[in-house]
């Protein structure tokens, strides 16, 4: 087992009981590229309204700026490997082939000996950052060119027109202001059944999710050399101040540290 974070990479074998998976798995979204190979445990993931209970050699794919958390049986160990990647260290083609795919790939365990060899390189490179950091990536590329073939498996797409609509329509209108009212307006819900039902089927709150998105957007605009305050107006923030506290708070850093990818 090891936990390797270095840079812009994260890579571990876990297998443990965790006391509190809320802790570890809280509802979050992030601007890199995550891995889930799942071994043993019981564990239900959810990707934005994509819900798959996992089985043994299933991979979970999720993409920049998606939501996602997982639900896990605290009563049983979880073995797991997961790697994470920001896309600029990808190449673009890979992106934009990986951002067609699927969230869920079953029966992987063709796939395993790829995760299994950064057990081996742990050990050989334990004490040298930068050569376990390629040996990393370099897996990391391989596996994510596997997936990026392979036909979309079975991506347990929530068939909840309701769900479906109010996520269409955030994607589509993520630069304007949005609040639960223009919301409930433009899709002829009431608000509080609006709220009520994303809740249900989301197991967050509409506004926590607009404000997720609309961070995740203006974090892509400023890696493509946008400025921070520039980036917080064109995702309809009307104070920068608030904009600057959602951005820390989900990103971990401050939007003037944020490396362009230009």
């Amino acid at each position: 087992m090891f936990r390797f974070d270095y840079r812009d990479v994260s890579f571990a074998h876990k297998d443990a009981y965790t006391s509190s998976p809320k802790d570890e798995f809280t509802k979050h979204m992030h601007y890199f590229y995550e891995i889930l190979y799942f071994i043993r445990g019981e564990a239900e993931f959810h990707v934005e309204d994509r819900v798959r209970v996992l089985a043994p050699d299933d991979i979970v794919l999720i993409k920049p700026g998606q939501f996602h958390f997982a639900d896990i049986n605290a009563a049983l160990p979880y073995e797991r490997y997961v790697f994470k990647l920001p896309g600029e260290a990808l190449p673009k083609y890979l992106c934009q082939r990986l951002n067609q795919c699927g969230n869920f790939f079953s029966s992987s365990r063709d796939l395993l000996p790829l995760f299994e060899r950064l057990d081996a390189a742990y050990e050989q490179f334990e004490e040298e950052e930068e050569e376990l950091r390629i040996a990393g990536i370099s897996a990391t590329w391989e596996i994510l060119l596997h997936l990026s073939k392979r036909e979309n498996d079975g991506d347990d797409k929530n068939e909840d027109p309701f769900l479906n609509t109010i996520l269409n329509y955030v994607e589509e209108h993520i630069s304007e202001r949005l609040t639960l009212e223009s919301l409930a307006q433009a899709l002829n819900y009431s608000e509080s059944y609006l709220a009520s039902r994303f809740r249900e089927g989301m197991k967050v709150s509409i506004i926590s999710y607009i404000r997720g998105k609309k961070v995740m957007a203006a974090h892509a605009l400023i890696q493509n050399g946008m400025k921070p305050n520039e980036a917080a107006t064109a995702m309809g923030f009307t104070e920068y101040s608030t904009f600057y506290r959602d951005y820390r708070q989900l990103l971990g850093g401050s939007p003037s540290k944020t490396k362009s990818s230009r």
